[in-house]
């Protein structure tokens, strides 16, 4: 299932994130990050589903609490950067 990864650099942005998202009623999860995604292996991702990536960066947009990077997941294993 395609799916959007919204990094962050710290679990307490990725909570926040997570937070805004729930009370939007948009199903999240948060999970240390793919090695290579991040540098030095430092962040936290959120994770989303596809049909509902638009509503998230409204939400988190309007929270003021938008991802350091964002990559996009077709369901085959690889990951493309994306801009928001």
């Amino acid at each position: 299932m395609p799916y959007y990864l919204l990094l962050s650099r710290s679990i307490t942005h990725a909570q926040r994130m997570h937070s805004v998202l729930g009370k939007n009623g948009i199903s999240s999860r948060v999970f240390r990050p793919p090695v290579g995604l991040t540098e030095q292996g430092c962040g936290y991702a959120v994770r989303v589903a596809e049909r509902d990536f638009a509503t998230a960066v409204f939400h988190l947009r309007g929270a003021e609490l938008l991802p350091v990077r964002v990559f996009f997941n077709a369901g085959d294993g690889a990951f493309r950067e994306i801009r928001p």
